[in-house]
């Protein structure tokens, strides 16, 4: 009986510990993780903003392969929602999307097991058309007794080591979209400025591009030091077209100068290559092999419906007499884009 007697005494003194804990334990929190990640804004808010989105990178539905999910209303539109319903690590509950801005989502996050809890729940995400901040926030609120639980665990890094793990996987989601590769290429839009070429120029037998680029560039490299001309890049090929079943190619070798007249003695001449949006690949490989990164482009234009300009450029970046290896030779293959171009990415 005494035994049973201090038991009682036990969970009594027990219970009244707790409850005094309880008065003082702190039963608000705020968790929040962030991470850049390299993709465009608006492909990383709509991974965000539209549930089907999110789902994919969840760092909780990873957890129960069988978790069943249902959806309300219009994916992406406030009032939407997402329920679930999983094994003990899923739990079940359902978030509702309460606000949107441009650059904030907000939603709420109603646990019903296992415990009853409801959580608001934001995204703040900020950048430009390369790269983007995410920043992924809670506040819970933990009730008696759960709170004096909370005194004796380290909350922000048992809740936000998910955060963490599902940031993580929106990281590696967005970029593997952003950045997908064509031919085993990836293609990069950018903006080229407008360069003066001096440069010598012909209609070439395709198998005789190479006989025609070496001796003409030291030609050129030659002239234009002569002329006192001021080099200011790479060593380039110019080409206005390839036609394969003519087995010729109107093309120029040439090298950017800062200078924009020049009396161009005979078999050279000044091209101004007028810049504007175009698509990159940079190559690294020997020349015999750059024809895989044209190959990528080409699949690029039509994956997306562009039409290309008349004009692709060649840099090659790398001195070769510098450089004997050849898988480190790099090149900037640009196909420059029609402007009334009506692809869309």
């Amino acid at each position: 009986m005494k035994f049973i007697k201090y038991l009682l005494y036990f969970v009594l003194g027990l219970a009244a510990l707790i409850g005094i804990l309880g008065i003082f334990a702190k039963n608000t929190y705020h968790i929040e993780r962030s991470v850049e990640i390299d993709a465009p804004k608006e492909l990383v808010y709509e991974q965000i903003r539209l549930f089907r989105n999110f789902n994919e990178w969840s760092p909780w539905l990873k957890l129960d392969p069988a978790v069943v999910v249902t959806y309300e209303g219009t994916d992406g539109e406030i009032g939407s929602s997402y329920s679930w319903s999983g094994n003990e690590n899923v739990g079940k509950g359902k978030e509702i999307l309460k606000a949107l801005s441009a650059d904030r989502i907000e939603l709420e996050l109603q646990f019903v097991e296992p415990f009853e809890s409801t959580v608001p729940v934001f995204f703040n995400v900020t950048g430009d058309t390369l790269k983007t901040k995410v920043s992924w926030g809670f506040d819970p609120h933990l009730p008696f007794p759960v709170n004096v639980w909370g005194m004796f665990t380290d909350i922000d890094k048992a809740m936000g080591t998910d955060y963490e793990r599902g940031l993580a996987f929106l990281k590696r989601r967005c970029e593997s979209i952003a950045h997908k590769k064509y031919n085993g290429y990836e293609i990069v839009e950018e903006e080229i400025p407008a360069a003066n070429y001096f440069c010598t120029k012909g209609i070439v037998k395709l198998d005789s591009i190479q006989a025609f680029f070496g001796p003409g560039l030291m030609k050129v490299m030659g002239e234009a030091a002569e002329e006192k001309l001021t080099v200011t890049g790479p060593p380039s090929g110019i080409y206005w077209s390839f036609d394969q079943s003519a087995g010729v190619s109107d093309m120029a070798v040439g090298i950017p100068v800062k200078e924009d007249v020049v009396k161009a003695p005979k078999d050279f001449s000044l091209f101004r290559s007028p810049g504007g949006r175009a698509l990159v690949v940079s190559f690294y490989g020997a020349y015999d092999s750059i024809h895989q990164a044209h190959t990528a482009i080409e699949k690029y234009c039509a994956a997306y419906n562009l039409r290309q300009s008349s004009l692709v450029i060649e840099s090659y970046m790398t001195d070769p007499a510098t450089e004997q290896d050849t898988s480190k030779w790099l090149t900037k293959v640009m196909y420059f884009t029609a402007a009334d171009s009506t692809g869309k990415k």
